[in-house]
């Protein structure tokens, strides 16, 4: 059974460092900017941008309008806007996480983005109503949940999105455990980020627990497919 993966670790009561509410400031700012580096240079940026050309296809929305899920310093929505002004495509960008310590450094990060909204939300309780979004994007946030609590994120995804949805996660695999165990014995990385690394991955789900996930939320239209090697999968959907 585990050959592939090691078993699943997920514990509400022992969460990562980033999801506890005592977590040091300084430590939370180290590992938040070490995250948007590490998206920016192993192209997750990239990776969500070419996801939503396609989805959006030859037709975009005269005002593309983008919720972003568990949005940490807004770094996916910024390069999102960033792409969009290039491409004179109107676009406002709803960002969202629970965590009002988060928020407050996106804030600052955000300072020079005008397109973006910054809201704070649990991501099991969205007020928003069906249709809202055009697209609906979710990055490196839904292995911090229950396969029940992800499963009701993505069916909320899929009711709030016009035209689709896509979530970009970490892969479990014994390969990229063992690699990211021995980046986090880097010392120049956070203790933080080292410490919340291994405990990603060992809480990221396989492509088998997220086809499993997507059917128990009744998504119909939708692929998985492998993204960075071992490291990464994307769920993309269409309504």
């Amino acid at each position: 059974m585990y050959l592939c993966a090691p078993p699943r670790y997920f514990d509400p009561n022992d969460s990562e460092l980033v999801d506890r509410p005592d977590v040091d400031a300084a430590q939370l700012r180290a590992e938040m900017e070490t995250l948007e580096k590490a998206n920016r240079c192993l192209g997750a940026h990239h990776l969500m941008i070419e996801s939503v050309r396609q989805l959006l296809g030859s037709r975009p929305p005269a005002t593309l309008r983008v919720l972003d899920l568990g949005t940490g310093l807004a770094d996916i929505p910024r390069a999102l806007v960033t792409w969009a002004r290039n491409n004179n495509q109107p676009i406002t960008v709803t960002a969202v996480d629970g965590n009002q310590k988060i928020l407050n450094l996106a804030h600052t990060a955000c300072r020079a983005w005008p397109e973006i909204d910054l809201e704070l939300h649990d991501l099991r309780k969205l007020p928003y109503a069906p249709n809202s979004f055009d697209l609906v994007l979710c990055s490196l946030a839904l292995h911090h949940f229950s396969a029940a609590d992800s499963a009701a994120i993505l069916q909320r995804m899929r009711e709030v999105a016009r035209c689709g949805y896509i979530v970009s996660d970490l892969r479990r695999n014994w390969l990229a455990l063992t690699l990211t165990r021995l980046v986090a014995l880097i010392p120049f990385n956070s203790r933080a980020f080292r410490q919340d690394a291994v405990h990603s991955c060992r809480a990221a789900f396989t492509i088998e627990e997220l086809q499993a996930i997507a059917q128990q939320a009744q998504l119909e239209n939708f692929k998985i497919s492998k993204q960075h090697w071992f490291f990464r999968m994307t769920l993309e959907g269409k309504k």
